[in-house]
């Protein structure tokens, strides 16, 4: 015996949100698809930014250079990428449109970050080889604040051609038994010197 199965429509009408974002899906061909893009940019953007820190620890380099890096493009893809912002990063509050806050705050966060990570993987990746030695006294002590990743891995301070420098170490060092740090630089692609291999020792060297 063949039963029969009736499929049951529901009448329940769609709520606030979802209506309008079946209205902008049917006006913007690819809605889902360039929403997704936008997210998928902006979760790139923050990755690569995670593992250009990484790479600021071991360059020398003035901060004023980096923040400089990484907010710039804000101000120039702002004006030029605000509609389309406004229209496929979704806010039910306001459809089409979003306060100026979110879009530098997604472009500083997302293309900001690409590219002050490229820029700093290229000085660190293409240096000109030649090894510089120094060694310089420490000027601080500290560690960085705990979490559930993080021991607080301990940092010295250092002065390098008149600028402060933080250098971070694996947890478990004892740096308050040094005070001076050998440091081997290379030069890097922008001029930025990278460090290649840091040492504490005890007295001068």
């Amino acid at each position: 015996m063949n039963r029969k199965h009736k499929r049951i429509h529901s009448n329940k009408p769609l709520s606030y949100r979802q209506q309008l974002l079946k209205e902008f899906k049917e006006k913007y061909p690819y809605y889902n698809f360039k929403s997704n893009l936008l997210a998928g940019i902006f979760i790139i953007g923050v990755s690569l930014t995670v593992w250009e820190i990484n790479i600021y620890r071991e360059t020398f380099i003035p901060l004023y250079t980096t923040l400089s890096i990484w907010i710039l493009p804000s101000l120039i893809t702002t004006p030029l990428f605000k509609k389309t912002f406004n229209i496929y990063c979704f806010n039910p509050y306001s459809p089409g449109r979003t306060g100026l806050f979110w879009h530098y705050f997604y472009n500083i966060a997302s293309f900001g970050g690409i590219l002050l990570f490229l820029f700093m993987w290229t000085n660190q990746n293409f240096t000109d080889h030649k090894k510089n030695v120094l060694t310089t006294s420490i000027t601080k002590y500290g560690h960085l604040a705990k979490s559930s990743r993080s021991c607080g891995d301990p940092y010295v301070h250092i002065n390098y051609m008149n600028n402060e420098k933080e250098l971070v170490f694996p947890c478990g060092t004892e740096i308050e038994k040094y005070n001076t740090v050998f440091i081997e630089v290379e030069k890097g692609f922008f001029g930025f010197d990278i460090i290649t291999n840091k040492t504490l020792i005890k007295g001068q060297w």
